[in-house]
């Protein structure tokens, strides 16, 4: 009898063990996770330094006309009453 006994315990102990390690949700799916995890905090550590580079800008967007003159200068292309525009093609 303690053997028939033994021998059940033995058996749920491999079916549990067979649960962990080789069905799709055990051990493969816990690995496949942690890599998303992983994969997940770079880009949200990316997306952080460029939220911060966002506000720096916001910032001196705010405290100044040369940032404002930049982004004029750059993204609309416009020059300061008085200046010269020179286009050079190569």
């Amino acid at each position: 009898m303690t053997r028939f006994f033994i021998a059940i315990l033995i058996v749920f102990f491999l079916m549990i063990q067979f649960d962990i390690w080789i069905k799709d949700d055990g051990l493969y799916r816990l690995r496949e996770l942690e890599q998303m995890i992983e994969s997940q905090n770079d880009e949200n550590q990316r997306l952080k330094l460029k939220n911060q580079q966002l506000e720096q800008e916001i910032e001196e967007l705010k405290s100044g006309t040369e940032s404002i003159e930049e982004k004029a200068r750059t993204d609309l292309g416009m020059i300061k009453e008085g200046e010269e525009f020179y286009l050079i093609v190569e």
